[in-house]
């Protein structure tokens, strides 16, 4: 048998070929997982942004009520200070 040099590239090719398959099936296996694990964990802070978001509407509604929440509100930047609203119309001077 002689040495075919198409043979032989076309072997190297194939060798090569196959060795790339195998590191992108591998590296699409670990991305698909990963992504798979982040979106559950999206999930889960979606649903959790859903709830602080209806705490805090059913707390605006319960302060319309009872305004004695109201400093708790201000100190966490629910509600806006008494004090900012007031001091926000005067003009500025030089």
């Amino acid at each position: 048998m002689k040495n075919n040099p198409t043979g032989v590239i076309l072997n190297w090719a194939l060798g090569i070929g196959l060795i790339l398959l195998f590191v992108g099936g591998v590296q699409y296996f670990f991305r698909t997982k990963e992504m798979r694990s982040l979106q559950t964990k999206v999930g889960s802070f979606q649903n959790r942004q859903v709830i602080v978001n209806s705490l805090v509407s059913d707390v605006m509604e319960y302060s319309k009520r009872n305004p004695a929440i109201d400093p708790v509100l201000e100190s966490i930047g629910l509600k806006p200070t008494k004090s900012a609203s007031t001091g926000a119309t005067k003009p500025a001077t030089k």
